[in-house]
């Protein structure tokens, strides 16, 4: 089922989330080609306002349909995954969890368990009020963060 989202005029939405990341290019290659994010902008030198320099040093905005971003910074420690600080994960809607999970590895992804899990795609019912069924899958970027693949099944019904 296709999930249709409507945004009430004003309101607040997600423009980016930031990822340090040990290579950045590694990076690029696994929003790219695993995830199918756009590159969309490229900073190399500094960001400045009012002639003084704010940020000096590369990054970059990956996008996934229109004004939602992933930015790029070169940092972070080899190791260092997204548990060891403060972003736990970050979860794409995405039309086919299988097809994301493969390409996702192939691009330098790592699977993920959780528990018992292995972190492979599943599907599962989220057991609220109401229940929904969805099918999902957890893969590590190649900065150590987190990322859920997120396929609904289900229509989310407000009660």
């Amino acid at each position: 089922m296709a999930l249709t989202f409507t945004r009430p005029p004003g309101a607040t939405t997600l423009m980016h989330v930031a990822v340090m990341c040990p290579d950045i290019d590694a990076s690029l290659r696994f929003y790219q080609e695993g995830l199918g994010f756009t590159r969309r902008y490229e900073f190399t030198e500094s960001a400045t306002r009012e002639g003084q320099v704010v940020y000096r040093g590369r990054g970059i905005y990956v996008e996934l349909e229109g004004h939602a971003y992933v930015e790029l910074f070169p940092g972070g420690r080899p190791g260092v995954t997204s548990e060891d600080g403060p972003l736990a994960h970050i979860a794409l809607i995405v039309p086919d969890v299988d097809e994301a999970y493969r390409s996702s590895l192939r691009a330098g992804g790592l699977p993920h368990g959780l528990g018992d899990w292995t972190g492979e795609p599943m599907s599962l019912t989220l057991n609220g009020s109401p229940e929904v069924d969805v099918r999902v899958a957890f893969v590590r970027g190649p900065a150590g963060e987190l990322i859920e693949l997120y396929e609904q099944h289900s229509p989310i019904v407000a009660r």
